[in-house]
């Protein structure tokens, strides 16, 4: 009897089995949505890429419609679709309710883009707007794609003037230079009248726009440009810009707080106020105040001890503030605080650097001022 009673409950495990297998299968039935697109003209719309988005489970598919318009997706669960049809201008989306009955069948979704424009205004309206934009940004990207050319060939040019000897060639040069500047204004003048108010390209513009200023001479419109990119997007690259164009025209304090923003945004980049105070010094130095480029010069020390650049120029400004006093009837140098120091941290840097010969020379200078060695 035990053993017949085990048999029976093997057979009914086994006639069950079939059963609980069928079971899942039928929640996990599958379909597919087919269908064709016509296009705002009419016509099929050849290449529209489709986007089928399940909105339970974020599940995505893409495809696109073929020289018929026509388009089809395999594999969709039961549920909610988000179907997306976007194409030039057009950028539609409509639900769709995928339910089990269309198991066999497969759901099918058509879509007249004509006649949808034709019954809906807003939908004609939202087009139209697209399209406006899309002609707005094309222009505004080709009006920025002219300014950084100019930009380019500028470059090319400054190069070009750096190596030739001949008067004559350096004129011409020159006015190239100028021309090139002057173009790159304008384009990215208009680029950045093209632009939205948010859009997040407009930093980019600005930025160029205050570099060709720059290039140009124009600094008060450089800085001014830089402002508005830093308003925008404050980097420490907008940052180090406005500083080095404030101190173009003299405005060393507002520079200078320039640069401590520049190296505030980023404090564990030591490179980025050093750089800014850096570019002080320089402006300063080129101005002929070379006295004047001491501090700024200090600071970027400060900030980046391991540029030899900025050593050997802070030794040559702190070397503009010697002066004389009369000791014992006699005229004696007096010497800034760190004046050989700089030059001795440049030629540790550097030994063979580019000015290691006059840095050498500025040192036995000094020896032969103050006696020293």
């Amino acid at each position: 009897m035990k053993r017949t009673l085990f048999s029976k409950v093997g057979i009914l495990a086994l006639v069950m089995a079939p059963l609980l297998l069928l079971a899942p299968m039928a929640s996990a039935q599958l379909t597919r949505l087919s269908g064709k697109v016509i296009g705002l003209d009419g016509q099929p719309a050849v290449g529209m890429t489709i986007t089928i988005t399940n909105t339970a489970d974020g599940t995505k598919f893409t495809l696109t419609t073929d020289k018929d318009g026509k388009f089809a997706q395999n594999g969709l669960k039961v549920g909610t679709y988000n179907v997306n049809f976007q194409k030039d201008n057009i950028n539609y989306s409509q639900q769709m309710q995928i339910n089990g009955s269309m198991a066999e069948t497969g759901a099918v979704l058509d879509m007249n883009f004509k006649d949808i424009a034709a019954k809906d205004p807003e939908f004609m309206s939202a087009m139209k707007k697209q399209e406006e934009a899309k002609s707005k940004f094309s222009q505004m990207k080709t009006h920025f794609d002219n300014g950084v050319h100019a930009m380019q060939n500028a470059t090319t040019v400054k190069q070009q003037l750096r190596t030739t000897t001949d008067a004559t060639q350096k004129q011409t040069l020159q006015a190239s230079l100028n021309s090139d500047y002057q173009t790159a204004i304008t384009e990215f003048t208009q680029a950045q009248q093209g632009a939205q108010e948010k859009d997040p390209n407009l930093p980019t513009i600005l930025s160029n726009l205050s570099a060709a200023y720059e290039g140009a001479g124009q600094y008060d419109k450089a800085a001014e440009a830089a402002q508005q990119e830093a308003a925008i997007k404050p980097t420490p690259a907008a940052y180090e810009q406005l500083g080095t164009d404030l101190a173009y025209q003299g405005k060393m304090q507002d520079a200078s707080a320039a640069c401590d923003k520049a190296a505030s945004l980023d404090p564990a980049d030591k490179n980025t106020g050093e750089i800014c105070y850096k570019n002080m010094g320089i402006v300063l130095t080129n101005a002929g105040k070379m006295s004047d480029a001491a501090t700024p010069l200090k600071k970027a020390t400060e900030l980046n001890p391991n540029d030899a650049q900025t050593w050997y120029l802070l030794g040559n400004a702190l070397m503009s503030q010697i002066d004389t006093k009369k000791e014992n009837g006699k005229d004696v140098y007096v010497v800034p605080p760190g004046t050989r120091e700089a030059y001795q941290k440049y030629l540790k840097l550097e030994p063979n650097g580019p000015f290691a010969a006059e840095a050498k020379q500025a040192l036995a200078g000094l020896d032969a001022m103050t006696g020293q060695k």
